[in-house]
């Protein structure tokens, strides 16, 4: 496909204060999918989707209360991990291009 379109995404949200960057990446896997070419610019907060300091955590308030929560005592996947997903989709064509 010659002509691919580029999608351009500024991030600015920090990777745990909300849904944000969940709908990012769905955005991404997305627009991958079709075939759009990807470039996201992490901003302010949003370079720490990528950071690679982040590390996997269970949800502590669950611990004592595990029929409330169905992944109670499991790690959680960290942004960073989404982002190299994402990464590794997009290393031929479409690309995914990610910056901070």
């Amino acid at each position: 496909m010659a002509d691919r379109k580029t999608l351009h995404i500024t991030f600015t949200a920090g990777p745990y204060g909300n849904e944000t960057p969940i709908s990012l990446f769905r955005l991404v896997d997305a627009a991958l999918g079709k075939g759009y070419n990807v470039n996201v610019l992490g901003y302010e907060d949003g370079v720490l989707l990528s950071s690679k300091a982040q590390v996997q955590h269970d949800d502590p308030i669950w611990k004592t209360m595990p029929e409330h929560h169905t992944d109670a005592g499991k790690a959680h996947n960290t942004t960073a991990e989404f982002v190299a997903r994402l990464l590794d989709k997009g290393k031929g064509e479409p690309k995914l291009n990610w910056y901070v």
